[in-house]
């Protein structure tokens, strides 16, 4: 059902001189999800499920025709998924743009640009605007998605990309063999954090660095915790496993140790100040009545956490 390797996306060597590459898949591809999003059709139109049944029309069983129609309402739904993330988000960079220059300001204190830095979850890529002039590599689940992360990659000078389609928890890398790895809003989706870092840590060169942002779940007790908490599974369903209350600073600790770690915690944009993250009752009252019960776009990612560690 899945080939070793699929002829797909525009790639670069330098900027503005675009050729085809070839996606490689990582050995983590084989998850299958497919089935239940055909039952569910996860965004597809009506025209795309029954264009999967036409186009089945020939096939022996009724397995290969589920197949046929379960891989069309897949490519369908991650195309719809990608086209959301590269043009749906762009409030939440917004407000994620001062955390993320500071971020990525200090990556050159890192970060040598002869060598690989690589992004798990990659998505559409947001973050290629920091990596003009290196070497990188997406590993990206969605295919869907590497077209955009060539296109922006071409417009923010990359030195060279090169998509995987791959999961965090198995990358496809050999031990010790990059320089810098980058996860942001990840850890929320992956199945197995622990493993996930330990893959991390495997891939970095000594002295190799891990550089993350994640959105986590607000503190107990607050009016957005609960919502979170209201939410998540609803969350996990629309948005390809999102949890909204995991928090995986406690794993980047255990994984690189605590004195090999910087971290930083915050509430992006007007959630900090709103009745959202108020510690009582009280606080909460008195936060309405300062700033009003609007809520800001993406306001449940708002809590967040942001650091990097050393291998």
């Amino acid at each position: 059902q899945q080939r070793a390797m699929a002829l797909h996306a525009p790639a670069f060597v330098a900027p503005g001189r675009a050729t085809l590459s070839r996606t490689r898949r990582g050995p983590y591809s084989n998850r299958g999800r497919a089935s239940t999003l055909v039952r569910n059709c996860g965004g597809c139109s009506r025209r795309e499920l029954i264009t999967g049944v036409v186009s089945g029309t020939g096939l022996n069983t009724a397995r290969e025709l589920e197949e046929a129609v379960s891989t069309k309402a897949r490519t369908a739904y991650d195309q719809n998924f990608a086209r959301t993330m590269e043009n749906g988000m762009a409030d939440y960079e917004l407000h994620m743009r001062a955390v993320k220059d500071e971020l990525f300001g200090n990556l050159s204190k890192f970060h040598d640009p002869r060598g690989t830095l690589v992004e798990i979850g990659m998505g559409t890529g947001p973050n290629m605007r920091y990596y003009e002039g290196l070497n990188v590599v997406g590993v990206e689940p969605n295919e869907e998605s590497h077209v955009y992360a060539y296109e922006n990659a071409t417009k923010a000078g990359v030195k060279s990309l090169e998509c995987v389609k791959g999961f965090g928890e198995a990358l496809p890398l050999p031990d010790a063999s990059v320089d810098t790895v980058v996860s942001t809003l990840v850890m929320c989706t992956v199945d197995d954090v622990e493993a996930t870092l330990a893959e991390v840590r495997r891939v970095l060169k000594p002295g190799g660095a891990y550089i993350f942002l994640d959105h986590v779940a607000a503190p107990a007790g607050t009016p957005l915790r609960t919502m979170q908490e209201v939410l998540s599974p609803l969350n996990r369903v629309a948005y390809e496993g999102c949890r909204l209350t995991r928090d995986p600073e406690a794993a980047v600790k255990a994984e690189f140790g605590l004195e090999n770690c910087e971290v930083n915690r915050f509430v992006a944009g007007s959630t900090a100040q709103s009745w959202l993250v108020g510690a009582s009752p009280v606080d909460v009252a008195a936060r309405w009545k300062e700033t009003g019960g609007g809520l800001q776009p993406h306001f449940l990612l708002a809590p967040s956490v942001y650091g990097v560690a050393r291998a």
